[in-house]
């Protein structure tokens, strides 16, 4: 299953997450500065950049930036991103599993929910080990992920968006271990249908991994504002690591 990779290569993408703005992007690098003790010209990887939201604030502070997507649509997006606010980031185009690098990282960063893709729990935690890897000794790993708890109790199984010429339906439904979306775009009398899944991991599962892998768990997050977590009411689940 390779959903992801038709969708976020698809013109249509940033339209339906275009609430995902840069003032949503500016909290959470607002809230990895406050609670990490990295330098100005630390070197930061963005896992899973998508059009750079994330990449190009850090770079504005003085970070050295490296942005990855597997989407050569995104990454397109990205770098014109960053032409327009003038700064400097090495963007790659690259499966986070097939990533290689020879630099190692004082933060590495998987931001707005680019976990949990793949069909089995083995190729998701190759993405954590990429991330071990990649990173310096006494980097950080910050991973910001869906509250299964929240979303269970939340979840809205239909929308229904309508704007111009275009009406974006989403269909939400959890299926066993997995959050599933079936989107469909309607433009000028064209039909398209995308689909998402996301497999949900609790913050217990979640740290297990970490561990295993070698990280040591710092903070937990609920939110973007740096709220404390609450497995039933907490939108995100934000969690701060250190190998």
């Amino acid at each position: 299953m390779s959903w992801y990779r038709d969708w976020f290569n698809s013109e249509d993408y940033l339209q339906v997450y275009k609430h995902r703005d840069i003032v949503e992007a500016e909290t959470l690098v607002k809230l990895i500065q406050k609670n990490t003790n990295l330098s100005k010209s630390s070197l930061v990887l963005d896992m899973a950049c998508g059009s750079g939201r994330h990449s190009i604030l850090f770079a504005q502070k003085g970070f050295k930036a490296t942005a990855v997507d597997l989407s050569e649509r995104l990454i397109s997006e990205a770098k014109n991103n960053a032409k327009q606010a003038n700064v400097d980031i090495e963007f790659i185009q690259s499966d986070i599993l097939d990533l290689k690098l020879e630099k190692k990282f004082d933060l590495v960063v998987n931001l707005f929910t680019s976990f949990g893709y793949f069909d089995t729990d083995e190729e998701n935690i190759i993405v954590i080990k990429k991330a071990k890897d990649l990173l310096k000794a006494g980097g950080y790993f910050i991973i910001d992920f869906l509250n299964k708890g929240f979303l269970e109790k939340n979840l809205i199984p239909l929308s229904t968006l309508s704007e111009n010429t275009t009406t974006i339906t989403q269909k939400r439904s959890i299926n066993g271990n997995r959050v599933e979306k079936k989107i469909t775009i309607e433009k000028d009398g064209i039909i398209k249908h995308f689909s998402e899944s996301v497999r949900l991991y609790d913050i217990d599962e979640l740290n297990n991994i970490l561990q295993s892998v070698g990280f040591r768990l710092l903070k937990t997050f609920g939110d973007f504002n740096g709220n404390i977590f609450e497995p039933n009411s907490s939108p995100r689940l934000i969690i701060f690591t250190q190998k």
